[in-house]
């Protein structure tokens, strides 16, 4: 077997666990949001429960989105190679 196959078919590569970007404004972005949304449940604890829940569903909303351009990126990678092996001039 191939051996990318052979990493994808044995779970070596997993491309959702790779999603999250691993640099320097990545982790100071989430930091942000992380005080800010601890300052908000802080100041409006009220709020907490629909802050929560709204959080989630854009996370929710954002893994979807990560997914639909996973796939489109691998159908054009795919229409890519069909084209450079079928259309050699």
């Amino acid at each position: 077997m191939n051996e990318t196959l052979n990493k994808l078919y044995y779970g070596e590569i997993c491309p959702c666990k790779e999603a999250s970007p691993e640099n320097k404004k990545y982790k100071e972005v989430s930091k942000k949001i992380s005080e800010l949304t601890e300052s908000v449940i802080r100041k409006y604890p009220d709020i907490s429960d629909d802050l929560t829940e709204l959080i989630e569903e854009q996370h929710l909303l954002t893994a979807l989105e990560s997914e639909a351009d996973f796939e489109r990126g691998f159908r054009l990678g795919v229409w890519l190679m069909i084209d450079t092996l079928y259309n050699i001039e």
